[in-house]
């Protein structure tokens, strides 16, 4: 298993690489060089999700390769033009890696009482994920013109700040911080995105964001493959 999932891993970070440096690997990605550019881009974009989720069936709980899944989709979305696709598509992905965290939680607080949540993780969670929140409810959604996507952004924000909450409570349940590191580097990425799409410009915005995210995808597959991510909870 460990085998597979560095496999994985080395394709993810060659697909990551045709995002950031197309030109230099056009010898391992060469198809589709002069045609149909916007698919192309749609691919470099998308194909690393792409890539844990299809690595991760078997390896992954169903609920992230279900995630990634949807990450995949919001990839697609944003890329044909469609805000709302994008932002819906990633608001399924947050969902399923709560339900996945709460479920760890769970079963880890099952098999050793001991690592019931404790009060310090939920104040941690909280004072982590407060100021993000209270910055894009006075900052970013107010400037959001049309009203169907400021309800559309505060749903996901609220989605994206839970989806971080419960992976700190989880980092403290299982002690595996990996998971949670990437939630947070998801929720850099989408805020360094709204900030710059509706508050003001961002210098090199593209690069944060992409970055950001591809490190969120990296360490959300990384923090919940195998038996050591949580299915031996017995063990400290």
């Amino acid at each position: 298993m460990r085998v597979r999932a560095s496999a994985v891993i080395a394709v993810f970070l060659l697909a990551a690489a045709w995002y950031f440096f197309p030109a230099a690997t056009w010898h391992v990605f060469p198809a589709g060089k002069e045609t149909f550019p916007p698919l192309l881009f749609a691919m470099r974009l998308a194909l690393p999700a792409a890539v844990l989720a299809a690595g991760g069936i078997g390896l992954l709980p169903w609920l992230m390769t279900l995630g990634f899944c949807f990450c995949t989709l919001g990839d697609a979305m944003g890329v044909a033009g469609s805000f709302e696709g994008q932002m819906g598509g990633f608001a399924l992905a947050q969902i399923c890696f709560i339900v996945q965290f709460a479920k760890d939680i769970r079963r880890s607080a099952k098999a050793v009482p001991r690592r019931k949540p404790h009060p310090v993780a939920f104040l941690a969670a909280t004072l982590l994920c407060l100021p993000p929140l209270v910055l894009a409810a006075l900052k970013v959604i107010p400037a959001v013109k049309e009203l169907p996507i400021r309800i559309g952004c505060t749903f996901y924000a609220l989605l994206l700040v839970l989806a971080s909450w419960t992976s700190i409570v989880r980092a403290f349940t299982v002690r595996n911080y990996i998971a949670m590191a990437g939630c947070l580097c998801f929720l850099v990425s989408d805020f360094i995105l709204s900030w710059n799409k509706f508050t003001e410009h961002i210098p090199r915005a593209s690069l944060l964001i992409m970055s950001t995210y591809y490190a969120a995808l990296l360490l959300l597959f990384c923090g919940t493959a195998g038996p050591r991510a949580v299915r031996n909870p017995g063990r400290a």
